[in-house]
């Protein structure tokens, strides 16, 4: 095979060809950093960083956490050059994932730039599914169910309710307020403390148990009865009045992500007694 000579000319266009592919590659690099340099530039602005976020909606759920949730999607940089917090370019997606995943409260969700500056989320929570049934448990398994009446979000009584086997609603049990009247239109608990127990009940049922009755003792001690299985009764999870809920959640949930833990927790359920949070910075459990 012989190789096909090239004349001068066709050499020369070729040099030429290779030269301007080079400039205009050259060209193209310089415009990529000037434009790459200019977004960055653009993105830590101070004019489109987001400086506040405004909530709507929320009852049980503390806008703090929701400020907090997404004041964390929004710190640091994309590629180590552009400014999450910029209002034209913030992660919208992932934090509207985050919040539905980390808040299962949330029914509705939208999340809109208010102006350069600010973010409008706006929440409706799902309707409270609660029951107010007394001051104790009945020790007849039958009678549990009877003489409820609805609760709302707010913890409000607000209407009878008719008879419900199972686990539909969650049940409450305290001394109300005012004993010697109606249980309508008092409300289970003061607001503060409601919001702080539903909040607590809320982060339990997270980690995988399901919650049926709460037992607010007029001694200070409070129960959440889990859902029973094939054991004899339902294992109980025990707090104090003066515990703080939000620590009390931090340390069940750190004990949960522990392996060993979860699965004994998993495995022995059926002979689950009690889950003790009352002592500091401790999980005390016990098997039937």
């Amino acid at each position: 095979m012989r190789d096909i000579p090239t004349s001068p000319r066709i050499e020369k266009i070729k040099r030429e060809n290779r030269k301007r592919f080079l400039r205009f590659l050259i060209f193209f690099l310089f415009l990529l950093i000037g434009l790459t340099i200019g977004v960055s530039y653009l993105s830590n602005n101070q004019h489109f960083i987001i400086n506040d976020i405004k909530i709507e909606g929320t009852n049980i759920i503390d806008e703090n956490d929701i400020k907090e949730l997404v004041n964390k999607n929004i710190s640091g940089k994309y590629f180590y050059l552009f400014n999450k917090s910029n209002s034209l370019i913030y992660p919208k997606n992932k934090i509207y994932k985050n919040l539905l995943t980390d808040f299962p409260r949330i029914e509705k969700l939208s999340i809109e730039r208010n102006d350069w500056k600010s973010l409008k989320i706006k929440i409706k929570e799902r309707a409270g599914s609660y029951l107010y049934c007394g001051t104790n448990i009945p020790d007849d398994a039958l009678q549990i169910g009877e003489d409820c009446y609805f609760v709302n979000n707010e913890g409000y009584i607000f209407d009878s309710a008719p008879y419900f086997s199972g686990d539909i609603y969650l049940r409450f049990y305290t001394l109300l307020p005012k004993e010697d009247i109606s249980p309508l239109g008092q409300s289970v608990i003061d607001i503060d403390k409601w919001r702080k127990t539903i909040r607590f009940i809320d982060g339990v049922d997270n980690l995988g148990l399901k919650s049926v009755s709460v037992v607010l003792g007029s001694d200070g001690v409070n129960f959440i009865y889990l859902e029973k299985k094939q054991g004899s009764s339902n294992p109980k999870i025990i707090w104090n009045d003066e515990n703080d809920l939000q620590t009390l959640l931090e340390n069940f949930s750190l004990a949960m992500n522990k392996s060993e833990f979860a699965n004994e927790i998993k495995d022995k359920y059926n002979t689950l007694s009690y889950i003790d949070l009352r002592f500091d910075n401790k999980v005390i459990y016990k098997f039937e």
